[in-house]
């Protein structure tokens, strides 16, 4: 029955108005009682969409696919198109979009808000897509059938063709039909039907009297006026018409399009379809792409019921009986013998018993793949081979004594006997022996599945999978190994598992072909395309895709989720996990692959879908096995072609290129092959540029054959400083740089020897991982003893809060060293003593690069003057220096100079705050004021925390000196020889080495030193001072006594002069000041420095605290180390 709407004064997207008879259909279900489809018709259909005279009731009734039963139906005429008398003759003025708007009206009117579907074929799903953009929100299914969101240039061509006989033509309507008919078929669906026959009756072809037929038919029930505005919608399609945010609302809701076309569809063809779907697919999650395979074209929609019926019955089906496919596939470690293969098969059975429908892709067991072709080589090198084919044999068969895998090894056995006999073997026949790495999986997998009472199937690939004759790398013939996988899986029960070989193929003259190595993958992908699996799951012998591998990055992260997108560029940037080509015939249908490990059962792996997480990802992927050639001349420059010529010359021997990169000048270009390409690369490019070579216009072409490329999929160039600066930190040149376009993806070429080290720098920095820093401390006495426990004890605190990784990887005296690549533990003095070994420097460099330590620091709390000598080492190998010991900053002033050049060289780091005062902020002080042009004019103040304990004690109580020494040394106020603080030295290192922050080139004779130790004191062993240290009281009881009153004794060092000139004047001397005096006022080992400069003329900026101790010091160094730590 039909029913009528009125929509009065509707105004058009042209600005038309109009009033709108709007008449429409309802079928099954009472309105508002069910779920409610809208149905839209094609170009000459209507809203009787079911029962007798229903041009849809083979998918749409009672029990149907569409049931009437659980549905309820609406059906719109788009009005004007005669079925209810109502008529628009001014169809210029209207567009698909204004049918969208006013079928919207309509469904207001009827107050429908939700619908769970709309579908519609050729020009009612046109008008399906434009509702849907118009509200993306009204359906939880959009379904468009051979139709697309956009009239294509054919399409509007073929339109503007109807126009033409519609306006002009004698029966416009006939002739039309006719032309049209032509579009919506095909040249073999004629040929099939007709078969060049003839109507003898009426003495023409029968393809004329059919295209005849049809036009007289539509002229009888279809007006010229309808057939005019059909026309006019169906070229007007476009749901970007305003602008792109109707397209990029579509793609952002939560509608589920489930997009249908015709593979032989010459109208909306099947292309644009699959365009449409990948452009959505890159957003959406809940878009799918199904296809009728038909030779009748356009109207397959309504010829081949049944492939249409299976594409809808999911999404109508909603008692969910319809399971699809799951398609699992194991790799070769998922497979090894023991733990693996047990693992499989539980995995399996556990999916059976769960009633899942399942399908299982398997690669060669373990590395069956390359010990058959290292055997090859073997065989072809007239090597004895048999030893090891007997082991792989035996590794094969293991203990499955009960499946025959004899006719296998016999058929191994034969081709390398013939390959040894021939000294060599073709692509071809390598494919033949790879091929049995699959087939002797699949063999024995299926065997066991059926011994655990599971039905199981082995499929060989080479049946179904077709290719070209590339062997080793073969391409597949999609349509035809499509038909042969559907065929066969037609054949399978559906509780038997199918065992499907990975990565064999077969030429259509049943020649053995692989698909190239990890094409296991590539198998699955294709099977699940084929298929319309649910998902893809692949098993693997890790948890998911990480940050970077773990096996070269710990701390590696798992990514949860990936868009296909981001996994396409991983995989196309060395991922080891995915397969290049993986990714392509899963987006094609929108399914899922679900990255698991086989020995983990409580992990969820990672999902690849289309949905991406709005940050993106970044992932550190590596290649190697890859060779870098470099090619150089002078006479490249400004040389054109240069490019074409290379790439020529590899293409003709088929050799490709990952990276290339040259300078501006073009005086070097440095790309990268496959490594056992790169022989026949040098080869073909020196055969290529000989005239070059004779004209000196190229220098040479050379192969670095131990390099490794990393790449940062999903790096900004804009932050890329972080990570590059922290591998130059790390003393890693990256050989070679490349970046994308997008400036989303930066590779780099590296040695082999630096790889993991550098692999393992960027991830700290891309990620934000903790920063491994890695320290050698030589001296543990009282200051470096003190420093290795502050640093355990504060390891962890430090790793939480500042992401720094604190590992103390070796801690020396003079006679022995203790390394541990994993960090010391609170037991180090213990370990030293028993585990500690005799060593050289070089060993410290060694372990090091052995265990690829990244961002290390040397740390020296030694006194050694011998060991300073060593600095120059440490910085040329990569190591910053913290340093308690003074006397590197007080040898020669060239020597001072040389080394501040050898660290800018190397970009190394040298601080040594607690040269002077402990841990007091002195050193950087003085060098900011220097740095911001503030003119230092003295440095005075007492500068020993050692001698300011002793004094202050002396002058404060009656002791003799010799007991206040004494009390002093006990508590580790001094030197373990007190004469190096007495005698002034110390005091003088540090003043020197204030001045030399001035610039100053003071060197150390230079300073008026007042020694406190007599003469007769002053050489001799440690143990002969201590035995006369009474001579020194009488001395000093003489020099407290002649005090003015209120008066202490302070030993000061003091800068001045002119401080503007090459050198200052330094003095060090015992002094009595007045008590009330800020060098007076000092209290127990605090050191005092007052710093004057011009702009604060009398009132000096005062820096005064502890002074002395060996837990200040230590902090002091540890504050140093972090500070390198933070800024590296």
């Amino acid at each position: 029955m039909l029913h009528q709407l009125q929509i009065k004064k509707y105004k058009t997207l042209s600005g038309a108005t109009q009033d709108i008879q709007l008449s429409y259909q309802l079928f099954g279900k009472k309105l508002h009682t069910a779920p409610i489809i809208l149905v839209n018709h094609a170009l000459t259909g209507n809203s009787n969409v079911t029962g007798e005279e229903g041009w849809w009731s083979a998918l749409i009734g009672e029990e149907k696919c569409i049931d009437t039963q659980k549905y309820t139906i609406l059906a719109f005429n788009i009005p004007g198109n005669g079925h209810d008398k109502f008529v628009i003759e001014n169809y210029k003025d209207f567009v698909a979009g204004d049918v969208a708007r006013i079928f919207l009206l309509g469904l207001e009117l009827l107050k429908v808000e939700r619908l769970f579907a709309i579908i519609g074929g050729s020009l009612g799903g046109g008008i399906a897509w434009e509702m849907a953009a118009l509200n993306p929100n009204l359906a939880e299914h959009l379904i468009p059938v051979a139709s697309d969101w956009k009239s294509t240039d054919w399409l509007i061509a073929n339109c503007q063709i109807q126009e033409q006989f519609l306006v002009n033509s004698k029966q416009p309507v006939h002739d039309a039909r006719m032309h049209a008919m032509l579009c919506y078929r095909t040249p073999a669906s004629f040929k099939e039907r007709f078969k060049r026959s003839t109507n003898e009756e009426l003495k023409v072809f029968n393809v004329e009297s059919w295209l005849m037929h049809h036009g007289d038919k539509l002229q009888e029930r279809f007006q010229l006026s309808a057939y005019k505005l059909m026309n006019q919608l169906l070229k007007t399609i476009d749901v970007t018409r305003g602008g792109e945010q109707n397209f990029i609302k579509l793609q952002n809701s939560n509608t589920n399009i489930h997009i249908i076309g015709v593979d032989s569809d010459m109208f909306f063809t099947a292309q644009e379809n699959k365009d449409t779907f990948k452009q959505l697919a890159q957003a959406k999650s809940n878009v799918t792409y199904g296809e009728v395979q038909s030779l009748h074209g356009h109207d397959a929609f309504l010829i081949e019921f049944d492939q249409m019926e299976k594409l809808l019955t999911g999404i109508f089906n909603t008692n969910g009986n319809i399971k699809k496919i799951k398609i699992l596939k194991f790799g070769g470690k998922s497979l090894s013998n023991g733990e693996g293969l047990e693992r499989v098969l539980d995995i399996v059975k556990n999916k059976v018993n769960n009633d899942e429908n399942i399908a299982i892709v398997l690669s060669a067991r373990e590395k069956a793949t390359d010990q058959l072709e290292s055997i090859l080589e073997k065989a072809a090198k007239g090597k004895d081979y048999k030893t090891d084919f007997e082991a792989l044999e035996k590794y094969q068969k293991h203990t499955y004594t009960n499946v025959s895998l004899s006719a296998e090894f016999k058929g191994l056995a034969k081709l390398y006997e013939g390959v040894s006999l021939l000294g060599d073997y073709s692509a071809k026949i390598k494919d033949e022996v790879l091929a049995y790495g699959e087939l002797i999986s699949a063999k024995l997998v299926t065997k066991l599945l059926i011994g655990k009472g599971i039905k199981a199937k082995m499929v060989d690939t080479r049946d179904v999978i077709k290719t070209d004759n590339t062997f080793g790398d073969a391409k597949v013939l999609e349509a035809e190994s499509k038909e042969r996988v559907l065929l066969k899986f037609a054949e399978i029960p559906k509780d038997t598992v199918a065992v499907i070989t990975g990565f064999i193929s077969s030429t259509l003259d049943g020649e053995t072909t692989t698909l190239g190595r990890n094409g296991s993958n590539y198998s699955a992908a294709l099977l699940a395309n084929f298929l319309d699996a649910e998902e893809l799951q692949n098993y693997t012998h890790v948890d998911g895709i990480y940050t970077a591998n773990p096996d070269y990055v710990p701390e590696a992260k798992k990514l949860a989720n990936l868009s296909y997108a981001e996994a396409n560029e991983l995989a196309n940037f060395g991922a080891t996990i995915l397969h290049a080509k993986t990714i392509i015939p899963l987006i094609e249908k929108n399914i899922p692959l679900r990255i698991l490990n086989t020995y983990n059962d409580d992990n969820e792996g990672t999902l690849i879908s289309a949905k991406s997480s709005k940050e993106g990802i970044k992932s550190l992927s590596v290649i190697e096995d890859v060779a870098m050639i470099n090619i150089e001349g002078r006479g490249l420059l400004g040389k054109v072609g240069v490019d074409a010529r290379i790439f020529k010359a590899l293409e003709a021997s088929n050799i490709s290129v990952s990276i290339i990169s040259q300078g501006s000048s073009e005086r070097g270009i440095g790309l990268v092959v496959k490594k056992d390409k790169a022989k026949r690369a040098k080869l073909a490019l020196e055969n290529e540029f000989s005239y070059d070579f004779e004209s000196q216009d190229i220098n040479m072409i050379t192969v670095m054959d131990d390099v490794s490329i990393i790449s940062i999929v999903g790096q900004d160039l804009s932050t890329f400083h972080n990570p590059f600066n922290a591998l130059i930190k790390n003393q890693i040149v990256p050989l070679l740089f490349n970046n994308t376009v997008s400036g989303k993806n930066v590779s780099l070429v590296v040695k082999k020897s630096d790889l993991y080290k550098a692999v393992n720098v960027m991830h700290g920095q891309v990620f934000g991982i903790s920063k491994k820093i890695n320290v050698v401390i030589f001296g543990h006495g009282n200051v470096g003893g003190t420093l290795i426990d502050q640093i355990l004890k504060s390891a962890k605190t430090i790793k939480e809060r500042k992401k720094l990784d604190l590992r103390v990887f070796g801690i020396a005296n003079s006679k022995k060293i203790l390394l541990n690549e994993k960090g010391m533990t609170k037991n180090w003095k213990t370990n030293l003593n028993q585990n500690g070994k005799s060593y050289k420097i070089q060993d410290v460099f060694d372990f090091a690069k052995r265990h690829h330590l990244e961002n290390l620091i040397i740390i020296d709390n030694t006194a050694s003057q011998d060991f300073v000598a060593n600095y120059f080492d440490f910085v040329e190998h990569g190591f910053d220096i913290v340093s308690s010991n003074k006397i590197a900053n007080t040898l020669r002033y060239d020597f001072y100079q040389l080394l501040r050049e050898e660290l800018q060289k190397n970009q190394k780091q040298y601080l040594y705050e607690t040269n002077v005062g402990a841990g007091l902020p002195l050193i950087d002080t003085i060098k900011l004021l220097h740095l911001s042009g503030e003119n230092i004019t003295r440095i005075k103040g007492v500068f020993s925390g050692s001698l300011s304990y002793i004094f202050n004690t002396f002058s404060e109580i009656d002791l003799p000196f010799s007991s206040i020494l004494k009390d002093a040394m006990q508590q580790g106020f001094t030197e373990p020889d007190p004469r190096e603080d007495l005698s002034g030295n110390d005091v003088g290192r540090k003043l020197l080495i204030l001045a030399r922050e001035l610039d100053l080139h003071n060197e150390f004779s230079d300073i008026h030193i007042d020694n406190l130790i007599p003469k007769k004191l002053q050489d001799g062993n440690v143990d002969f001072f201590m035995e006369h240290l009474e001579v020194l009281d009488a001395k000093f009881n003489e020099i407290k006594k002649n005090q003015k009153p209120n008066h202490v004794l302070r030993y000061v060092g003091d800068l001045h002069g002119n401080l503007q000139k090459e050198k200052g004047v330094l003095d060090v001397k015992l002094i009595s000041v007045p008590k009330e005096s800020a060098l007076g006022q000092v209290k127990g080992s605090d050191s005092i420095i007052e710093i004057y400069t011009e702009s604060y003329g009398e009132n000096p900026l005062v820096i005064q605290g502890a002074g002395a101790g060996a837990a200040v010091t230590a902090r002091g160094v540890f504050g140093d180390i972090l500070r390198i730590a933070e800024k590296g």
